[in-house]
């Protein structure tokens, strides 16, 4: 995602996902071309996490023990949260028996319990799950766009359209007959 930030030409983004995208194993593909187009759902699913900024901030305050002045500072440096926390990650304190690992399948995986948590302790449930999302994140640049994925503002320009386009290239199809499966 740094990398696909980093360049402006469209035909060089396309070139990075569709080389990032032959790479994945099935299971991680659909969730990982899902995530490129900066929503964690896709529309037609009517979802939503139901996760706002407070939440992610209790989940890496509990994963990591930042304190609200250096997140504050932060924020006012970037006007962003997952640029303003990606720098704060802390290794989870555990004996790496249970260490979770983020793939786009595991991922996806637990945003989609983040979205179907419902009744009383729905909120505390969202919580949990996104600090072991948090907790599973090996570095900064991993926890950015992780958070940057959960709040649907991912910011690397690009548009669904490229993504498209990118899963056309990578797989050597028509982009229209690509284009057509999408929608």
């Amino acid at each position: 995602a740094q990398a696909i930030a980093a360049v402006s030409g469209k035909n060089d983004k396309v070139a990075l996902v569709s080389a990032y995208l032959r790479t994945l194993a099935d299971d991680d593909l659909a969730a990982a071309t899902r995530f490129f187009t900066g929503n964690p759902f896709a529309v037609r699913e009517e979802r939503t996490l139901a996760v706002g900024g407070r939440t992610i901030v209790a989940a890496a305050q509990a994963a990591w023990g930042i304190g609200a002045g250096e997140l504050s500072a932060g924020y006012r440096a970037t006007g962003d949260l997952g640029a303003a926390l990606g720098p704060l990650v802390r290794p989870t304190v555990d004996l790496g028996l249970f260490r979770e690992v983020l793939s786009p399948a595991r991922l996806k995986a637990l945003l989609d319990e983040i979205a179907d948590a419902s009744g009383k302790s729905a909120g505390r449930k969202r919580i949990l799950l996104c600090e072991r999302i948090l907790g599973a994140c090996s570095d900064g640049l991993e926890a950015t766009y992780v958070i940057k994925i959960m709040t649907g503002d991912l910011r690397i320009g690009l548009r669904e359209g490229l993504v498209v386009d990118a899963i056309a290239a990578a797989f050597e199809r028509d982009p229209l007959a690509v284009r057509r499966a999408a929608s």
